[in-house]
């Protein structure tokens, strides 16, 4: 169960965007310091957003820092069939000594231990001791700890120390991924290829990586490098219409989950546009897109200007939680304007943080305030003071 590093992954390796920045931050401070800030740290998001990444970034840093510690990683798939082979040879006291004796223990695919009712019995039984310990777990998972099919119990327990939402990459950090891998293989690419490659399809950053590949590998057999109209066919992707432009290219994956646009009205072209927009410049946009595949027209100027209301909203308190120096202010909560309230909950906290953190004001003298005698007695030293100056 020991461990094994990857140099492939670590955190010099992972391109954080605006909707990984928090997981990334958290998953380092994990590594430096174990159990001792968020235990458990939970990750979790859809597939290609970089959870295994970072919890494999975890164990690399840590043991670089140091080569000793103790490290388990394992799927929740591995970890069933561990648990039932312990089982069966009659070594489940050996595997849970491991478990008590590790240092740091990764655990990828959470979600699949819906239903494996041993399995969370046997996790259940050590887990308080592993956190006394200081034991750091890190999990990572595809869905939240509230949507995963378990024992309520468990379920307490992965949610009961930080949980953090990585949403996929936005349009510039898809660049930089395809741009870092190209430089990790010495690839050069034409003009435009790398813009291209990172506009294409593709579901997250291994897809990503995968595709600068196959780049490399079609251009040392060609001989010469690909030009962008080329890329679809390298990388597997039907290309149907060679989109002529980014707009184009955006309306064609949306024909492709919503059914085809219906010419002749303008108001899906105009949310599709806001949509688009909203998208490049990081934010969620899944109020929009619901709007989108319905099937009549939606109440438009009502919801675009709701949605620039609550964008605005979140802006104001992302400035206000970075002007506070909150952990927060990189939280991928700032760029969904769906949970608004998420938003104004961790202002809420930050700044009643900020206010324990402010010295207490001076003592107030009640008694000099509220005693007719005392005042009398200062109203009578300015009298011969003045009558002093006077004189």
């Amino acid at each position: 169960m020991r461990f094994q590093p990857d140099p492939r992954f670590t955190f010099d390796t992972f391109v954080a965007g605006p909707g990984s920045q928090m997981a990334a931050a958290a998953a380092r401070r994990a590594a430096e310091a174990p159990g001792t800030s968020y235990n458990p740290l939970f990750l979790y998001g859809d597939t290609g957003v970089g959870k295994s990444h970072l919890l494999h970034a975890v164990g690399n840093l840590a043991l670089t820092v140091r080569p000793d510690l103790h490290v388990v990683c394992r799927t929740a798939d591995e970890l069933v069939d561990d648990i039932s082979s312990a089982v069966s040879a009659g070594t489940l006291q050996a595997f849970t000594d491991e478990l008590l004796e590790s240092d740091i223990i990764l655990l990828d695919d959470v979600q699949l231990l819906a239903g494996r009712s041993r399995t969370q019995e046997e996790l259940l039984r050590v887990w308080d001791e592993i956190v006394w310990t200081g034991t750091q777990i890190v999990l990572a998972a595809a869905l939240p700890p509230a949507e995963i099919d378990v024992g309520e119990e468990f379920r307490g327990k992965l949610a009961g120390g930080l949980v953090v939402d990585m949403t996929p990459a936005e349009a510039e950090t898809r660049l930089q991924i395809v741009r870092r891998e190209a430089a990790r293989l010495g690839v050069e690419m034409g003009a435009g290829v790398d813009e291209a490659l990172a506009r294409l399809p593709l579901s997250g950053a291994r897809e990503l990586q995968a595709g600068v590949g196959r780049i490399a590998e079609a251009q040392a057999h060609d001989g010469r490098q690909l030009r962008a109209s080329e890329l679809p066919g390298v990388v597997g992707i039907r290309d149907p219409a060679a989109p002529a432009d980014e707009f184009s290219a955006f309306v064609l994956d949306i024909a492709s989950t919503v059914g085809q646009l219906v010419e002749g009205e303008p108001w899906r072209r105009r949310l599709a546009e806001a949509i688009l927009r909203h998208e490049g410049e990081g934010f969620r946009t899944r109020r929009l897109e619901t709007a989108l595949e319905a099937d009549s027209a939606p109440e438009l100027d009502a919801l675009l200007a709701g949605y620039a209301a609550d964008l605005e909203k979140l802006q104001a308190i992302a400035a206000e939680l970075e002007a506070l120096g909150a952990e927060a202010a990189g939280s991928a909560v700032l760029r969904d304007p769906d949970r608004l309230g998420e938003a104004e909950a961790l202002l809420a906290g930050a700044r009643a943080a900020a206010e324990r953190s402010r010295p207490a004001p001076p003592p107030v003298d009640k008694w000099y305030a509220n005693n007719p005698e005392k005042v009398a007695w200062r109203w009578l030293a300015l009298d011969d003071r003045l009558i002093e100056e006077l004189a």
